[in-house]
């Protein structure tokens, strides 16, 4: 879903990204991702900016005439951000109350490889991003941990919903649409409510009535820029350490002005560095505990002009094969990363 501001920057990289990555099996292998894309505009100049784009790319443009958020960047808990969460999930459950598997994923997304047989290859029937890079076992059912996880995390890690996944399911539907509806139910007395908080707390609810698999991508493979350094890395070893799991990890150090190199996205490994605020991580990062990314996410990037020029160094760094920068300043206990 965009609007005219992501149309004339995000949009665009976000695309070139998906043309690039082919599908690597099933009825539809070799055809490109962007080939899969619907995009959905918010306006009729939103509508004619994705046409134009129609030029270069294989996507598919939709107007949702009932949308009426702003044009620009949303502030947090502005009313085109809270606006923006309700859209949201009536295009998932639009798409699985047609039958179709849903990957929903936000315009500030640089694709690398295609992700759809992580996807369906663990037996998920939904999937979730991390919001801090902590070390987890994707393998995991997150509705029906172990009980020495259970006694050691008493709470889901903090959660990102820019990358999802839904199977085409009635149980899946269903928690889909008690979302929506849970969130609406709150608006009168909470008209901050938010999403991505309401998502967590509606999947634990709904998912073990509906005997679900739910999921965290494993967020070596899918990063973010709300991670510290250059990517997520941990050892395999640590996700089976209870005491571990669950905990915030280090990334790989930068390098020259504050740049991330090749090896780092293609999971060659790196050497670790601990970030003072984000904890322990349970070893440094090492050939075992790297993997080559499937995407990288742009939140904690700053307004959406910002974020394109994140993500145009990424995709520079990917076809030209050398080092970039990809991720914001940040202040840390009175010093600049």
């Amino acid at each position: 879903m965009a609007n005219e501001e992501a149309l004339n920057h995000t949009v665009p990289l976000f695309l070139t990204s998906l043309s690039r990555v082919k599908v690597t099996g099933g009825r539809h292998k070799g055809r490109t991702l962007d080939q899969h894309l619907v995009l959905v505009a918010w306006s009729e100049a939103a509508l004619a900016a994705c046409l134009a784009l129609n030029s270069d790319f294989g996507h598919k443009c939709v107007r949702d005439a009932e949308h009426k958020a702003a044009t620009g960047s949303f502030g947090f808990h502005s009313e085109g951000f809270n606006a923006l969460g309700f859209a949201k999930i009536k295009y998932i459950l639009n798409g699985l109350s047609a039958g179709h598997d849903v990957v929903f994923l936000d315009t500030d997304i640089i694709v690398l490889q295609d992700p759809l047989p992580y996807f369906l290859g663990r037996g998920a029937d939904m999937w979730a991003a991390h919001e801090k890079c902590v070390i987890w076992d994707d393998r995991a059912n997150m509705l029906s941990l172990p009980p020495e996880l259970q006694a050691v995390h008493k709470k889901l890690p903090p959660l990102n919903i820019g990358v999802l996944y839904f199977k085409a399911s009635p149980g899946v539907t269903r928690c889909v649409y008690s979302w929506i509806f849970d969130m609406y139910s709150e608006v009168p007395t909470r008209p901050r409510v938010w999403d991505q908080d309401i998502y967590g707390k509606m999947m634990l609810r709904c998912g073990p009535a509906h005997g679900l698999r739910w999921q965290a991508l494993d967020p070596r493979m899918f990063q973010s820029a709300c991670f510290p350094n250059c990517g997520c890395t941990f050892p395999d070893a640590a996700t089976h350490e209870p005491e571990l799991v669950g905990h915030n990890s280090k990334g790989n150090k930068f390098v020259g002005d504050y740049e991330c190199e090749p090896r780092h996205w293609l999971g060659e490994g790196g050497e670790g560095e601990e970030d003072e605020d984000e904890g322990a991580g349970g070893g440094s990062p090492d050939q075992e505990g790297s993997r080559p990314w499937l995407m990288r996410h742009f939140p904690c990037s700053g307004a959406t002009a910002d974020k394109s020029k994140f993500m145009t160094n990424m995709l520079e760094g990917v076809l030209h094969h050398k080092n970039a920068q990809i991720t914001k300043r940040v202040k840390r206990r009175g010093r600049t990363l």
